[in-house]
């Protein structure tokens, strides 16, 4: 089963209270919770609270974990939209760094923008605690047959 959709299940089928990332590794490291899941639109609100592990020279957090918090945004907003478990990959992601991102809590946003029958569209944002817009995202992901 895949940990992604399973703590998407939990969520959905719970108080919706706000529910730590359990199964992920990466996003349990990056202290991930869901915080809001809207199945019917494709929406997902994540806070993650990346710690020192993750900062490079300049005491800023590694693009690629940046990158990494905007993928799970959109990931968990596409599992929580599909209908039935489907597998899906990441077949584009297009990131757009806006300003640097220091060790602190932030919000991803994530949106399913077009659900095809093989191709999910999909968009995210990562967002400072002030309001700031550190990043934002889009990617295709490829449907996988069952």
């Amino acid at each position: 089963m895949n940990t992604d959709r399973a703590d998407v299940g939990r969520f959905l089928q719970g108080d919706r209270s706000p529910t730590p990332i359990t199964g992920n590794p990466l996003a349990r490291d990056l202290g991930g919770q869901i915080l809001e899941l809207d199945a019917s639109a494709g929406r997902a609100v994540l806070a993650f609270t990346p710690g020192p592990q993750f900062l490079q020279g300049g005491q800023v957090i590694q693009g690629g974990i940046v990158a990494a918090m905007l993928d799970f945004a959109m990931a968990y907003a596409t599992h929580a939209r599909l209908t039935e478990e489907r597998a899906f990959a990441t077949a584009t992601l297009t990131v757009n760094l806006m300003s640097a991102a220091i060790s602190q809590r932030y919000l991803a946003r994530g949106e399913v923008r077009r659900l095809g029958r093989r191709l999910v569209h999909a968009q995210s944002e990562l967002v400072a605690p002030d309001g700031r817009l550190i990043a934002s995202a889009s990617s295709v992901m490829s449907l996988l047959d069952p």
